[in-house]
């Protein structure tokens, strides 16, 4: 069988060597003229780790990880709300080491794109338009090429350009706030294996540590969707001025081509991720928010989902809803968590701060561990068999 995949990101090298392992033909086209990659740091959870164990990639990727060892919640002024268990007792928990692994986004997807022949992967392709025969599905380009498998995979993100030709999608949810992301270089002041979140009125501070002296940071701020900052960086110091150190140090030290703004999109779960020979995965399918740290781990389990059904015996018209049984139900539960975490740590009004930090101390060394690990540990059997 001969799968196109569209979308070189993730969830579609993840796909493609997934594929490729249970004895597929496999072909990528990417719109990029490259491969590249725009983002910042991204968290793997260990079961996206245990994914890519699956699909192969394991290995290539936990040389590049950075290890979690402790992490915390922080007011703006530095005050420790609470801290969580450290990640020895995550992983004793578990049964796995690391519960997450810290790396770049850039970084993944090298070392992905590696993991499969240069020939898989074809850049400058933008898919324009497909014809479906019910045998066979025809992918139009752009530039005039025309390619013939028997299934498309969209995985080419949120604003999928296969979704729309496949099918009539929900539209986008914006979540009310703004991200900016950055990588700097790490201050004597924070230790390798860091995660920290502080929270304030209506925005968010998160600080990671990445491997070779790195640190990854994002900030949260409700704002009107659309709002674009000119000169992000001046802004942001600006904004965040009276915040705890190392907030204002670490915005200051990152130079302003290496900021990126998105604001923060998602939609509202729905079964419609595949039509005749034509499926999606990843954020093509199910767009979550960045709270818990999970939308790049679902598109790696994707892959492994995918793996799994075409190495057992089935025809393509029993795997295609085989994947969204088995799949739907945890990505929604995590878009609904993520946003539920995400609307809570955005809350602006002075008195609403004060309880949920309240809530958040109290409530920490009672659940942390479960709440913690509950994505992490609530994996599909596929994953474990």
């Amino acid at each position: 069988m001969k799968v196109m995949i569209i979308g070189s990101g993730i969830a579609g090298l993840s796909a493609a060597i997934a594929l490729r392992k249970a004895g597929l033909q496999v072909v990528i086209f990417e719109r990029a003229a490259q491969l590249t990659e725009v983002g910042a740091g991204i968290s793997l959870w260990s079961n996206a780790l245990r994914a890519l164990d699956k699909i192969g990639a394991g290995t290539v990727i936990r040389e590049q990880v950075e290890p979690l060892l402790r992490s915390e919640f922080r007011g703006n002024d530095g005050f420790l709300v609470a801290a969580s268990f450290p990640a020895s007792k995550l992983e004793a928990t578990l049964g796995h080491r690391p519960v997450i692994g810290m790396i770049h986004r850039a970084e993944l997807v090298e070392s992905l794109a590696g993991c499969l022949p240069n020939d898989v992967a074809r850049y400058g392709y933008e898919a324009l338009a497909l014809r479906d025969t019910g045998k066979q599905v025809e992918v139009k380009f752009t530039n005039g090429h025309h390619e013939v498998s028997d299934l498309v995979i969209g995985a080419d993100g949120i604003h999928s350009r296969i979704r729309s030709l496949i099918l009539d999608s929900p539209p986008l949810r914006y979540s009310g706030y703004t991200c900016f992301r950055g990588v700097t270089k790490s201050p004597s002041s924070i230790e390798p294996g860091y995660l920290g979140e502080w929270w304030g009125r209506g925005c968010r501070v998160g600080i990671t540590t990445l491997r070779n002296h790195r640190v990854y940071w994002w900030v949260t701020i409700n704002t009107p969707q659309g709002l674009r900052i000119d000169d992000k960086r001046s802004w942001l110091c600006d904004k965040f001025r009276r915040w705890a150190e190392p907030v204002p140090e670490l915005l200051s030290s990152t130079p302003d081509d290496a900021l990126i703004q998105n604001d923060i999109i998602d939609r509202v779960p729905n079964k419609n991720w595949y039509r005749g020979r034509c499926l999606l995965i990843g954020d093509a399918a199910h767009p979550t928010t960045p709270n818990l740290g999970q939308g790049g781990c679902l598109a790696i389990e994707d892959a492994a989902c995918l793996y799994h059904l075409f190495s057992n015996s089935w025809t393509l018209d029993e795997i295609l809803p085989a994947f969204v049984k088995l799949r739907y139900s945890r990505a929604a539960a995590i878009n609904r968590d993520s946003n539920r975490l995400g609307s809570m740590g955005q809350w602006s009004s002075k008195a609403a701060c004060w309880m949920r930090d309240a809530i958040v101390k109290q409530a920490m060394p009672i659940i942390g561990v479960n709440e913690l690990l509950k994505h992490a540990r609530n994996v599909d059997r596929f994953l474990v068999e």
